[in-house]
């Protein structure tokens, strides 16, 4: 009885590696089965776009880029290239999304959709502003981006929304230089301070606070005791902004001067 026991004991193991390996084996195909690539670019392209909708975006780019390498001459290519483009840009990896969206720029330039490659390129560099950096380069090249579109494209869908953009880009541009200025004026820098609104008036399309820049301007100028320059852009300011909230203080800083 103990020696069948010990033999029962011998068997079972290797027979249930045996079953655990051929559902290990079932398995592997299985998955192995739903990986397999195509090998046709439509079909590589129809399985990137539907990997998009799953929110599969790591498959995606994979097959997108598997496409754009492989079938350089397929017609399917600049369509993947510009959903790749805009797979980055979906989860906000902008710069990889800008870099995209400007090979598709250079290798397709006739293609029917290359205002959305414009726009987007445009939005990538808008993504990454930050008003408070003093390095206001990915403001400039939104800038530049939208300005492209609305010369080059006066019919796109993307027209009203670029034009707005490139407003925005100008006011946080011109913003920045102002805050600046301001900081300037506030720790007493006052001849950093003139130089910062001066550039901000003569270098930048006119915003609402261009009122406090040149009053600004002429406070600084007061600080200095510079006031023979200081009179002068009082009544400047008063000229060019008689309805300014900072009309009152002007005033009143003329009178004192006299």
């Amino acid at each position: 009885m103990i020696v069948k026991n010990f033999s029962t004991i011998n068997i079972r193991p290797p027979i249930a590696i045996s079953i655990i390996a051929g559902l290990l084996t079932i398995c592997s195909c299985s998955l192995f089965t739903n990986e397999i690539v195509p090998d046709s670019p439509k079909e590589i392209l129809k399985e990137g776009t539907k990997a998009i909708k799953l929110g599969q975006n790591l498959r995606a780019r994979t097959l997108f880029t598997q496409l754009i390498e492989d079938f350089p001459d397929s017609k399917e290519r600049s369509k993947a290239l510009l959903l790749l483009a805009r797979s980055h840009y979906s989860i906000e990896e902008y710069e990889e999304a800008k870099f995209h969206f400007q090979k598709f720029i250079s290798l397709h330039p006739k293609h029917k959709n290359i205002d959305r490659a414009y726009f987007y390129k445009a939005m990538s560099d808008y993504q990454r502003i930050d008003i408070s950096s003093r390095d206001q380069t990915s403001t400039k090249d939104a800038r530049d981006g939208f300005q492209q579109l609305i010369d080059r494209f006066p019919n796109s869908q993307y027209l009203r929304q670029a034009k707005q953009k490139r407003n925005e880009c100008d006011f946080n541009s011109a913003k920045n230089v102002f805050e600046v200025g301001k900081f300037y004026y506030r720790t007493g820098a006052y001849i950093s301070a003139i130089a910062r609104f001066k550039s901000l008036l003569v270098d930048h399309s006119k915003q609402k606070f261009f009122d406090e820049a040149a009053f600004l301007i002429a406070e600084s100028y007061f600080h200095e005791q510079n006031f023979k320059e200081a009179s002068l852009l009082y009544k400047k300011f008063s000229r060019e902004y008689p309805r300014s909230r900072f009309m009152l203080k002007a005033k009143k800083r003329l009178t004192a001067l006299r």
